[in-house]
């Protein structure tokens, strides 16, 4: 199999580097690194990074308009030429030089996993260690070493999973209008009625290290908050059947109302609800089928929040 590692980046060319070191250390040889410069500010930063990489399986690629996480992914599917496709944050590090290869060994063994699910620490600079995994914090309070072990699971987390080509070619890519937020787990709704599995491998270790925004904390928190009400809202109203549908908004919304709240931004909250009233007026519905609901039951799905 050949793989493309897809890099989207915008204005964070210090953190891209450290990345594309981590990508280079892999003993898997069958290697491309498609990196997106997402319409950053200094392009050409971007150019002196790849540059000094000096590896020529580091292809640079520019749009002039800014795309999000969710276009811009798209726009790095058009251009791979892989079999698999491991899609890979910015400021993200793999651990281990044997990733891809066992990311490869899974698809290679498994033909109905369409996507892989990875194990994502995440080290921010107050000093806390979060562990990212599919699972809900409820679940994993209940049973700690869920997450150590591997499963077949019901979504995965954009900051760095491993997908076939041919999940997005059958499926389709992400849905550019989500940009940021709940843009993984519809791809994971489609791609289970396509009748694909999602697996969770908990020795595919990716190490996050957030970057500071270039915005305001405050402004990134309402901006952030906006799209994950809009997103919310839509996604309900086109996947979830009855009575999923409004005890998931109910909870979810009533969750977003404390974080806006907190954040002193409730004119966001509303401005998300209208906005993804708006965007599931657009939407045709499509309620997931009675063997999508019955793996998501048996797989840790959440449907009723």
């Amino acid at each position: 199999m050949k793989v493309s590692v897809l890099i989207g980046s915008r204005n964070r060319p210090m953190a891209l580097q450290r990345c594309l070191e981590s990508v280079l250390t892999q003993q898997y040889t069958e290697l491309e690194v498609l990196v997106l410069d997402d319409a950053s500010e200094d392009p050409t930063a971007y150019q002196r990074c790849v540059e000094q990489i000096g590896d020529p399986r580091v292809v640079l690629i520019r749009s002039e308009k800014q795309l999000g996480v969710a276009g811009g992914r798209n726009q790095l599917f058009t251009q791979a030429s892989g079999d698999v496709f491991f899609v890979l944050d910015d400021d993200a590090v793999i651990a281990g030089t044997d990733t891809i290869t066992r990311l490869c060994d899974i698809f290679a063994t498994c033909p109905e996993i369409g996507i892989v699910a990875c194990q994502i620490i995440e080290y921010s600079g107050d000093g806390t260690v979060l562990r990212k995994v599919p699972f809900s914090r409820r679940l994993l309070a209940r049973f700690p070493h869920l997450a150590e072990k591997p499963h077949f699971v019901s979504y995965f987390l954009g900051g760095a999973h491993g997908i076939r080509r041919q999940v997005i070619q059958t499926c389709g890519s992400y849905h550019p209008d989500l940009m940021f937020g709940e843009e993984e787990l519809d791809l994971a709704y489609r791609v289970l009625e396509h009748r694909w599995q999602i697996f969770y491998d908990p020795k595919i270790v990716v190490y996050h290290y957030p970057s500071p925004s270039v915005i305001s904390k405050s402004d990134f928190l309402a901006e952030e908050l906006l799209h994950h009400v809009k997103n919310r809202i839509y996604l309900a109203y086109r996947y979830l059947p009855l009575p999923y549908l409004p005890i998931h908004l109910l909870i979810w919304l009533t969750i977003y109302s404390a974080m806006a709240l907190r954040a002193r931004v409730p004119f966001t909250l509303l401005r998300g609800i209208r906005a993804g009233i708006q965007m599931a007026r657009q939407a045709q519905r499509q309620p997931l089928s009675r063997s999508t609901i019955a793996y998501l039951c048996a797989h840790y799905g959440r449907l009723w929040y």
